[in-house]
């Protein structure tokens, strides 16, 4: 799976949160569930697409982050539960994954072995999962999800 190296400007999204010490223990579907009861209450919704943001930072104690929600073209009046999360402008691995080809499991795979053997480096500690009329279900093999990463030149790293 060969990514498109894409420049992106920042986006605002606005959503719900949910942290654990790992992904595989957030309950991402009920996420989902909990920010679609706001779903009318969101004013300035870029229409298209919707996203889920992983931050997972290297420290102790180990804590995952995961945002759910939606673009805003500006954030005003919005209700105390929601959060809001400013994505910063950068070069962006966007990489497409098919789940005909295997699940979320494999597709992350793919990324991270891409990014080792990669010429580039993680730009940040996040991933940006974005879902647009592609996608039916993780169970569909006809949806398609693009997964987005940050990234800097190694050259840069060092």
């Amino acid at each position: 799976m060969e990514p498109k190296i894409v420049n992106l400007s920042e986006k605002k999204l606005v959503g719900i949160v949910g942290t654990a010490s790992d992904v595989s223990k957030l309950n991402i579907g009920a996420l989902w569930e909990r920010l679609l009861t706001y779903g009318d209450n969101i004013n300035n919704l870029v229409e298209g697409r919707s996203y889920e943001i992983h931050i997972q930072e290297d420290l102790k104690p180990t804590m995952h982050f995961c945002l759910v929600g939606f673009e805003v073209s500006r954030i005003e009046n919005l209700s105390t539960e929601l959060f809001i999360k400013t994505v910063p402008a950068c070069t962006y691995a966007i990489f497409t994954h098919s789940f005909k080809d295997g699940g979320f499991d494999t597709a992350f795979q793919l990324v991270y072995d891409w990014l080792k053997q990669s010429e580039y480096d993680a730009a940040y500690h996040f991933d940006i999962q974005c879902y647009d009329d592609r996608f039916k279900s993780p169970d569909d093999p006809e949806s398609i999800i693009e997964i987005h990463v940050p990234i800097k030149s190694r050259k840069q790293s060092k």
